[in-house]
């Protein structure tokens, strides 16, 4: 891990052709910096993590311009401060590591890295800064990072996929969002003991986080799948995917878990609520696929105990109380609050920039730029359009609310993909997906470009994309790869592959470099109801970072898989015993 994490940064140093401070103009094309969060310092300056240039930026936002740049590990998806803003760290996203800072006037320096586990996400310094919290996702856990001996002091289970975190202004309670698995907890720090764990419904997509600034609870922005089919009419109605806000109490009433508020306005909806974050009255809420910062008087939400309908309450829609929409353009990401009265810092994913808002006036009154490209490549633009919910019928939802990040939300929906409704299929991950064609899970589909348009008119119900439109998505999708896998081959796994490649068969159907095949088999599955009979099998290339399993999603566990659902002993193969079938997971994780 540290010779890969090295040679990260020392690409990032190259490809940035930096190392602290402005530098010198990089020889390699410049890359562009997709800042994805940014954490505030005092005197009007922030901290951006460049998702794209493995790189962390000093902004003086107050000034409008960039005072320094250094190398992080590869993909960094997060960055904190300490409360002095003499600290700093960054999660690499890639790297499995957090990359330790010195924040001075005007440049920064890295101190050191910690490895936490794979895919690193959300960070939160301690209130004295003597511990950082990080969310990894790749483990399913919230750990715990001394600041003296800059090693993991304590590990706390968060399935699945923990992304956000957030502390409470006092220092004492830390929540978590988990992502994949709709789920919010909160540990007392003073005890290091969970305090309580929530389920939001059918809420996925966990994104901003944030404590009410009276620390008496948390907020969560997110979406919820309906189970109707995905129909025209019903994304009208707002029963496939709805944008939701939720309130938990740090110290919940027993009838009332949590409270909502609907985002979405009739013909108009919020695609992909993201960031949030609290500026003396306001409330201030990214809606990353609709590209605008939404914003409430704090004082004045509806929240309701009960379900909160499909769309906007009416109280938010007329009156001196109503939810404001500002344009940004791009993709708004994380929002922080800034040391000027009625101002909020929103970092701009898609125009690799900074932007400023004016909570109390409404209006957009900076934007910086980080660098990076001055026209935009085939697959940036094809980038735009896969987070862009404004080519969705009424702009509900976009390619990334399922797909997200490229990846996979983990859940079933009721698509025309299969061309049949009632019979709701998992979301297949899109990593690597111009390498596994054909495509579809029946895999009927052979053309990838074909299968980009269907998605855009016959899932998303928008307008029939251009030649030039599907031309930049697949050069998009080529982009997306796997991440590094935590799950090397060892000992259990080179006795597994001969399992799989011999006693249990599976390499009849996942054979060759990805693990799949072109061809479409009977895998004892019941019928399903669509035209199609038989199945493609899957590529198994990052599976340890999929599930849960099957054309369904029923199974929940590689284990289970084997057991009850795809036995290699009803595919031809032989039953194992329970020591091969861990010897065959172990090299399934390491794909």
């Amino acid at each position: 891990m540290r010779s890969f994490t090295l040679a990260l940064a020392l690409l990032g140093v190259l490809a940035l052709g930096f190392v602290t401070g402005r530098g010198n103009p990089a020889r390699a094309p410049e890359p562009h910096r997709s800042p994805c969060d940014l954490a505030v310092l005092p005197g009007g300056r922030l901290l951006t993590a460049n998702h794209t240039a493995d790189s962390v930026s000093l902004v003086d936002v107050r000034a409008g311009k960039l005072l320094a740049e250094v190398a992080c590990g590869g993909r960094p998806s997060a960055v904190a401060v300490t409360r002095d803003g003499q600290r700093a760290a960054v999660s690499n996203l890639w790297s499995g590591t957090v990359t330790l800072l010195e924040v001075r006037d005007d440049s920064l320096k890295s101190v050191g890295e910690v490895a936490v586990g794979p895919l690193p996400r959300g960070l939160a310094f301690a209130a004295d800064g003597a511990a950082l919290y990080v969310a990894v996702a790749g483990a399913d856990e919230v750990v715990s990072v001394d600041g003296k001996t800059h090693k993991v002091a304590r590990r706390w289970p968060a399935p699945r996929e923990p992304r956000q975190l957030a502390l409470s202004p006092d220092g004492r309670y830390l929540a978590a969002a988990s992502t994949r698995s709709g789920q919010v907890r909160l540990w007392d720090t003073t005890t290091n003991k969970l305090a309580w764990e929530e389920s939001i419904g059918d809420g996925f997509n966990l994104r901003g986080l944030a404590f009410m600034p009276d620390g008496a609870s948390v907020v969560c922005s997110h979406v919820v799948r309906r189970t109707f089919p995905v129909s025209k009419g019903h994304i009208e109605e707002g029963w496939v995917i709805d944008s939701r806000l939720t309130r938990l109490a740090v110290k919940p009433p027993a009838d009332a878990p949590f409270r909502q508020i609907a985002l979405d306005q009739r013909g108009k909806a919020v695609g992909d609520p993201d960031g949030l974050a609290f500026r003396g009255d306001a409330l201030a809420v990214s809606a990353a696929g609709t590209h605008e910062l939404l914003l409430f008087d704090a004082g004045y939400v509806p929240w309701t105990t009960g379900a909160p309908g499909d769309f906007l309450d009416v109280r938010l829609e007329i009156g001196e109380h109503k939810m404001r929409r500002v344009e940004l353009g791009g993709r708004p990401l994380s929002v922080a609050p800034l040391a000027a009265d009625n101002e909020v810092a929103v970092a701009n994913s898609l125009l690799d920039a900074v932007q400023v808002v004016n909570v109390k006036a409404g209006k957009l009154t900076r934007t910086v730029r980080l660098g990076g490209p001055a026209e935009p490549s085939l697959a940036r633009r094809g980038e735009a359009l896969f987070y862009d919910a404004r080519r969705s019928h009424n702009q509900w939802f976009s390619c990334n609310t399922c797909h997200s990040d490229g990846h996979t939300c983990g859940l079933t929906f009721d698509t025309l993909n299969d061309d049949s409704y009632g019979n709701p299929k998992l979301t297949p991950t899109l990593r690597g997906v111009t390498k596994t064609g054909p495509w579809t899970w029946h895999g009927w589909q052979k053309d990838l470009g074909a299968a980009v348009t269907k998605s855009f008119t016959e899932t998303m119900f928008g307008p029939k994309p251009t030649d030039d439109e599907v031309k930049a998505m697949l050069a998009f999708l080529e982009t997306l790869e796997q991440p590094p896998n935590p799950h090397q081959k060892d000992e259990a796994a080179g006795r597994g592959e001969k399992l799989f490649r011999g006693k249990a068969g599976c390499a009849r159907c996942h054979k060759g470099e990805e693990y799949t095949s072109e061809g479409t088999y009977d895998v004892g599955l019941e019928y399903d109801g669509s035209p199609y009979r038989k199945w493609n099998p899957p590529s198994l290339r990052g599976l340890w970072d999929r599930g849960p399993y099957l054309h369904d999603g029923r199974a929940e566990t590689l284990d289970e898989l084997l057991v009850k659902h795809h036995a290699p002993e009803k595919l031809g193969g032989e039953a194992l015993t329970p020591e091969e079938r861990k010897d065959l997971i172990a090299f399934l994780k390491s794909l």
